[in-house]
């Protein structure tokens, strides 16, 4: 007996039907219906009586499937609590190293840290931060730092990444831009516009920025009033009027009434998707700990 072969029963026995429950499980009707069959011929049982008056996948469990039922279900919260408590004993007392690229929004820190917290709750994460995503991904790949957390494209090799979120670029404007007043602009629009940037050593973005400008008919960077290190400080300069600025479309501005956040559309109206900014969880492929892998994949749950 398998606590796979367990799940399926106490799938199929909450649901009472093969195809409801295998979407649950994310596993072919017909596999499930296999899987069902072979546990059952293990078992020398039927648990359960497949509805023959319908067409559907409906069943009915039998006196020994409902005696069963509940031994199933509480051999599965046993494994899974010792599951949990293997790991916790297995973490406790070590550290783990996350770099963080800088203009990562802090709320989206504060979610890994949160999901890491609630699988991991005896694991100690260490933050660095980190000032561009070249610069994560290097320390990652040499070891310095366990996992990292920065924006694609990878440059380095031997990393795993797995995408934790993504976000549109909107143009950040003072409520009292000339702009401000559209639902949405294009970018050939801001051609004349002066510019808040964080600059070239933030990150691979600032040079893609530049071609799709490029593409809009002008140069963005001779544009370019102020350099800023931080978000924080954008803000400022935009809210002081002294220009505009990509910024994430999930920055939140709902505590600025002087700031708003306008979508880039293309010249024939269409969403602007030609720079997408994607959020990643990275780790070393072949040399880390079970631990940080197990870190690391949590955001692809």
């Amino acid at each position: 007996m398998e606590l796979r072969q367990l799940k399926y029963f106490v799938g199929v026995a909450e649901q009472l039907h093969f195809g409801n429950a295998a979407r649950k499980l994310f596993i072919s009707q017909p596999a499930l219906s296999q899987q069902v069959k072979s546990f059952e011929a293990e078992l020398g049982v039927e648990l359960f009586v497949r509805i023959k008056r319908t067409t559907s996948h409906k069943v009915e469990l039998t006196p020994a499937g409902e005696a069963f039922l509940s031994d199933a279900k509480r051999i599965l919260s046993l494994a899974d609590k010792a599951v949990r408590d293997v790991r916790q004993a297995g973490a406790k007392q070590q550290a783990v190293t996350l770099g963080v690229f800088k203009l990562i929004l802090p709320e989206r820190i504060m979610g890994i840290l949160e999901l890491f917290s609630a699988h991991f709750p005896a694991v100690e994460i260490k933050l660095v931060e980190l000032p561009n995503p070249i610069q994560v991904q290097t320390s990652v790949s040499n070891g310095e730092i366990d996992l990292g957390l920065c924006v694609l494209p990878l440059v380095k090799e031997g990393l795993t990444a797995n995408q934790y979120t993504q976000a549109d670029y909107t143009i950040l404007l003072n409520r009292n831009n000339h702009l401000a007043n559209r639902s949405a602009i294009t970018l050939a629009e801001l051609k004349d516009e002066k510019w808040i940037d964080h600059g070239p050593e933030a990150g691979l973005f600032y040079s893609q920025l530049e071609e799709v400008c490029r593409q809009a008919g002008f140069h963005r960077e001779s544009n370019i009033a102020h350099y800023v290190p931080s978000f924080d400080l954008l803000k400022s300069m935009v809210r002081s009027n002294k220009g505009i600025a990509f910024i994430p479309a999930s920055l939140d501005l709902q505590h600025d009434p002087n700031l708003i956040s306008m979508p880039i559309v293309n010249p024939d109206g269409s969403p602007f998707k030609d720079i997408v900014i994607q959020h990643v969880l990275i780790f070393r492929t072949e040399q880390s700990t079970p631990l940080v892998q197990a870190l690391g994949n949590l955001v692809r749950k």
